[in-house]
């Protein structure tokens, strides 16, 4: 089917006037109100609305400008009057607003339908609403989750849905896979549209407007930061082309598809179903395959944006400012009456100073060694050295150390084999630490006794002293020689 097929002839003729800005928002007008009103907009509040429209319009100096093509059915301009002397704008503006109606109703923009008590409403024709909606989105720099593509084809490959209606399953899928592949299209086109607008702009300060009032907030802000910070696609991407894949090697889940594929009516044959279903999960898989190819290239025409931004501000800010500070000020004494041409100083010369020592670039000198400084050696005195050996060697014997713990434990233990702890009990803090090192020495097994627990869990607390009443046995543990000549 070809495209005027679906649309009539002279469809676009509304928008090539003199008044196709105001044609266009009055276009995005009838659509805001088509989604309110589902069901027909009133003719007489469409034409109030649009009369507010050219009133607004008027005011802020573009006005209504008749059609010279056309005429209206009594014979005047279309959109004046007879005598437009004898009419107020009031009354000018309406007469606009029906004359734009009736020039959408004849270009087959809209229908008109008289209904209950001979009210007319305005409905959308099909292809009227489409491409409306389509010149709305275009108008909106709308943020884009392209996150939400992968994790839709990812529910609708794993869900219940594939399991009871797999064609539709991979037929809905195949649709959300294209729509994401267009809006990385939509997002690499828009960043060569910006840079081609950005090398044409004359001033610095517009090139800085551009680059952080348009593109920042409509490309980087909506579209490739959550590009680039969103893990979703590489989330679910292994496990789309993983399920695609599955689809492709099982002949019985293909079958499955098909059957379902002809009972639902879409396809005439088999052989038809299978080949449509098959190129669906083909075409799947090479999309989400060229992720990376689709993902190099807009960062690469992102960097070129960003490199023609700073080449054009860097270019203007050096060959443009001059000339223009040089014409503004020679235009500032022309118009100064008060001071004569030749006491004008019209021409600005820059002073430029000699080279000296401190204009030269300096090369960097080799670091130089380091030099310690000297050391300067103080005798100790006799007396000194005498009192810090006393000093280590009292530290030293309070130390406690392995054998200090076992000839603790020998000498309480004597002549016997083996002893329970309670007659270990301290009497003073340092006894208390050394019965914590024989239970730490007593289990290492490098020690002349071992600690046999006591199978009762007995406690025994002593002063303020407490613990458990296990078995000191000598030697070491598994010696049964040694326990044999004990006894």
């Amino acid at each position: 089917m070809k495209l005027f097929d679906v649309l009539p002839p002279q469809f676009f003729n509304l928008l090539t006037g003199s008044n196709k800005h105001l044609y266009a928002e009055a276009l995005l007008l009838l659509h805001e109100q088509a989604q309110r009103e589902h069901f027909g907009i009133q003719y007489d509040v469409m034409r109030d609305l649009l009369q507010e429209l050219i009133e607004t319009n008027a005011e802020l100096g573009m006005a209504f400008h008749p059609d010279d093509e056309a005429e209206g059915s009594d014979g005047n301009p279309a959109g004046s009057a007879a005598n437009p002397e004898q009419i107020t704008l009031e009354e000018a503006s309406r007469i606009q607003a029906n004359y734009m109606l009736r020039r959408m109703e004849s270009l087959k923009w809209i229908d008109v339908e008289v209904r209950d008590h001979f009210q007319r409403f305005i409905v959308l024709p099909h292809y009227s609403s489409r491409m409306l909606a389509l010149f709305k989105e275009l108008c909106e720099a709308r943020t884009v989750e392209y996150q939400r593509f992968a994790f839709a084809t990812y529910q609708i490959l794993t869900g219940e849905e594939t399991r009871l209606r797999p064609c539709l399953a991979i037929l809905e899928a195949l649709e959300t896979t294209r729509e994401f592949k267009r809006e990385l299209d939509i997002l690499y086109n828009n960043m060569k549209h910006h840079m081609e607008q950005v090398v044409q702009k004359t001033s610095v300060q517009e090139v800085l407007d551009h680059h952080f009032d348009t593109y920042k907030s409509q490309i980087v802000d909506k579209s490739y930061h959550r590009l680039k910070t969103s893990d979703h696609v590489s989330r679910y991407r292994l496990q789309i082309l993983q399920k695609v894949q599955e689809w492709l090697l099982d002949r019985e889940r293909m079958e499955e598809a098909v059957s379902d594929g002809l009972q639902s009516d879409l396809f005439r044959s088999h052989e038809e179903a299978e080949e449509a279903i098959r190129l669906a999960l083909q075409t799947i898989e090479s999309i989400y395959t060229g992720l990376d190819e689709h993902f190099y290239q807009i960062d690469l025409r992102h960097n070129q944006y960003l490199r023609s931004s700073y080449d054009r501000a860097r270019y203007l800010s050096q060959h443009q400012t001059g000339v223009k500070q040089q014409l503004a000020s020679l235009l500032e004494k022309l118009v100064d009456r008060d001071t004569s041409l030749e006491s004008a100083n019209l021409v600005r010369l820059q002073q430029i100073g000699q080279i000296r020592e401190g204009s030269l670039y300096m090369p960097r000198q080799k670091k130089r060694p380091l030099e310690p400084e000297m050391h300067i050696v103080v005798d100790i005195p006799e007396e000194l050295k005498s009192e810090l050996r006393r000093k280590n060697k009292e530290r030293m014997h309070r130390a406690i150390n392995r054998k200090k713990v076992e000839r603790f434990v020998m000498e309480r233990l004597g002549d016997r084999r083996e002893m329970e702890l309670h007659e270990l009990a301290p009497e003073n803090v340092e006894q208390f630490l050394l019965l914590t090192y024989v239970y730490l020495y007593g289990q290492d097994g490098a020690s002349g006794f071992w600690i046999q627990r006591n199978e009762r869990r007995t406690v025994v607390q002593i002063g303020p002293y407490r613990f458990d009443n296990h078995v000191i046995v000598r030697g070491k543990r598994g010696d049964r020689h040694g326990r044999a000549k004990a006894d």
